[in-house]
């Protein structure tokens, strides 16, 4: 694997040469500059048609296949991203605060995966609802997600996971589904082509990929 690279411009470029051919790396924006926290609350303090079209960017639905779990969701969260979704939702929240809060403080990138039972595919027993629906068994783990760059494998530092609810009409909520988050140090992560792979029980192989060239 190659070397990682902890840079703090937001579009740090580096240029070296393989076989005579100059090739352009860059790293994703971390540690975010206090220019680049500004520039993440106006992104998301505008909350507009414009901020909509950059939170797109992060997320990407998925088809859905004919037999099995669904995978209908699969985003990426980066530092610059969560501080523009902060921004969008606080009240009374400036960029001053922002740079205050995020500045020179541990940040780190997920990925989540979203998943939603189907006729084919529900491990949630009868005797779950309505009585024991605070019980679900972790049938997310059943799902094997990894993150690639460069063709390698980046261990996350940590994996989370866990139901989804709807409540539908009435007000005991029913099992829809599970989300699972992965947890990464951004310093391990490089700006550019990034493939999210999920491996579902029944055999399938889900995957997209991002191009963090071009998300910030």
């Amino acid at each position: 694997m190659k070397p990682r690279r902890n840079l703090t411009l937001l579009a740090a470029i580096v240029v070296f040469a393989v076989g005579g051919v100059a090739v352009r790396a860059f790293a994703l924006s971390y540690p975010l500059s206090s220019t680049a926290i500004r520039d993440a609350y106006f992104a998301g303090n505008r909350n507009d048609e414009q901020t909509g079209e950059f939170l797109a960017q992060y997320v990407h639905r998925l088809p859905m296949p004919q037999s099995g779990p669904y995978v209908e969701e699969i985003g990426i969260d980066t530092p610059f991203l969560q501080i523009a979704r902060q921004s969008r939702v606080r009240a009374n929240y400036f960029a001053p605060d922002a740079v205050e809060e995020f500045q020179n403080k541990p940040m780190s990138f997920r990925v989540y995966v979203d998943i939603v039972l189907t006729a084919s595919y529900s491990p949630i027993p009868s005797s779950t609802a309505p009585g024991n629906y605070w019980w679900v068994p972790d049938f997310w783990n059943d799902f094997k997600v990894q993150l690639e760059q460069d063709g390698d494998g980046i261990p996350p530092a940590r994996v989370i996971g866990g139901p989804l609810y709807s409540y539908g009409d009435g007000e005991i909520p029913i099992v829809t589904g599970a989300r699972i988050e992965l947890i990464y140090n951004p310093e391990k992560i490089e700006s550019e082509a990034t493939r999210v792979v999920v491996l579902t029980p029944d055999g399938q192989t889900v995957e997209t990929t991002f191009n963090l060239a071009k998300l910030q």
